[in-house]
């Protein structure tokens, strides 16, 4: 396929994850002003001292933060200020050793639960019912990822997904008309693709391993047994291996692929199809007038009742239990993501959908022209069990086996034999910990 010059030129600046850099540990960021007598007036229960705000990111995203830090110490006359860290959780870490730690974080979601268990971060159960913010207005699987022993440590500020970006004009070259909706699907398209010029893999699996789980639940399978003691890899979970390994015996992918001069793939059109999040949009409709492309969820399985779907995460906020201005962060989390505006807002600086429901539907996400085809397979996303070591099960257990296969060393038989005797190892060992 042909490139224009203009393409491979923006591909040298071209970033990943928010397409922006974290900021460097020399850089805290700047400030957000206080406000003027109007909020003070209007909050004055809320206090004006410095309230410090982590985040990982500056440039661009980190001044839409401020932006909305900003219009907060507008309208309540606080003193809330950004501060970016981009190693945010060993700086947390080393912040919480030497009893110095911010009053509110952005954070990745699945890391709640993991630090509620220490106790270092503040339930907030109490302070949103006192405030009549029902969690029920929020997408029920992010209110489950931010919740421990029945208590809530956070709030969700978007719902971001993995699933699969592909390369229209790549499919339309090979005659595929449409995106994947199911593995065989998928599998058409990958093989077609590897005929048109230029293309060096239909499919990009690199990140297949650490989506097993997705595949598992796009084929109507459950990770977990009932109980929550051991790994379910059943039938459904043998078929996802089996697809696996049919892609690459199809030749579709090898572990031997890089892209040219370490750029995207996907970009310069080596790759017709790849697996990345919902964030990664940001980085790609950079690119929207070079390229056709859409995004959809992890296509269907084959297994009676599968349907397009997978794992769901989210950006959230939450308060350390030492913060010294817990009321603030609690405030300013009810303002900014309990109120329609604001979490389109969010939406816009994190990519994704917005967790309220109020706004799940908004025009904003149907008319999209890369979420819209997302958002009739939304409520088929979980977000991962909160038993204790099954967020290690892929990279830990899962991973390296299913790359092993791909490279030959084992079949998908060998290969989900060993993932059920160290996945059930695992549980078990964090369960006696």
């Amino acid at each position: 396929m042909k490139k224009s010059k203009k393409l491979m030129a923006l591909l040298l600046a071209a970033g990943m994850a928010l397409s922006v850099a974290g900021c460097s540990s020399s850089d805290t960021g700047s400030s957000s002003s206080a406000a003027g007598s109007a909020g003070e007036d209007a909050s004055s229960a809320l206090t004006s001292e410095e309230v410090v705000f982590w985040g990982p990111w500056d440039g661009e995203v980190g001044g839409q933060i401020e932006a909305i830090i900003d219009e907060y110490n507008t309208e309540k006359g606080t003193n809330v200020s950004y501060v970016c860290q981009a190693d945010l959780v060993n700086a947390y870490q080393a912040a919480a050793l030497a009893g110095d730690v911010p009053d509110i974080m952005l954070w990745d979601a699945n890391e709640v639960r993991r630090y509620a268990k220490m106790g270092q971060l503040k339930s907030i159960d109490e302070e949103l019912k006192a405030d009549g913010i029902d969690t029920a207005d929020f997408n029920d699987e992010s209110i489950k990822e931010l919740t421990y022993e029945d208590h809530l440590y956070g709030l969700p500020m978007n719902i971001d997904i993995w699933g699969l970006y592909v390369n229209m004009d790549i499919l339309n070259e090979a005659g595929i008309d449409k995106a994947p909706a199911t593995w065989d699907e998928l599998k058409e398209a990958a093989v077609a693709s590897m005929d048109v010029e230029g293309v060096k893999v239909g499919l990009n699996m690199k990140m297949a391993p650490t989506l097993f789980n997705s595949f598992l639940v796009a084929n109507n399978g459950q990770p977990l047994s009932d109980d929550g003691m051991t790994v379910n890899l059943d039938d459904r979970a043998l078929e996802v291996l089996e697809f696996f390994q049919e892609l690459i015996d199809a030749g579709v992918y090898t572990t031997q692929y890089t892209a040219s001069n370490g750029s995207d793939g996907f970009l310069t059109g080596e790759e017709a199809m790849t697996f990345w999040p919902t964030s990664m949009l940001r980085t790609y409709k950079a690119y929207g007038d070079e390229m056709n492309f859409t995004f959809v969820p992890i296509p269907a399985g084959r297994a009676e009742g599968a349907q397009a779907g997978g794992v769901q995460t989210s950006f959230s906020l939450m308060v350390p239990s030492k913060a010294k201005h817990p009321e603030v962060a609690v405030d300013f989390m009810e303002y900014t993501l309990h109120d329609d505006e604001y979490s389109l807002k969010w939406c816009d600086i994190l990519g994704g959908f917005s967790p309220l429901k109020s706004v799940q539907n908004d025009e904003k996400f149907a008319n999209d022209p890369y979420l819209k085809s997302v958002l009739a397979d939304l409520d088929n996303h979980q977000v991962r069990s909160d038993v204790p070591g099954f967020v290690n099960l892929e990279g830990t257990c899962y991973g390296p086996e299913i790359e092993k296969m791909f490279e030959g060393g084992q079949t998908p038989e060998q290969a989900l034999e060993v993932m059920e005797t160290e996945g059930n190892k695992l549980l078990e060992q964090y369960r006696n910990a």
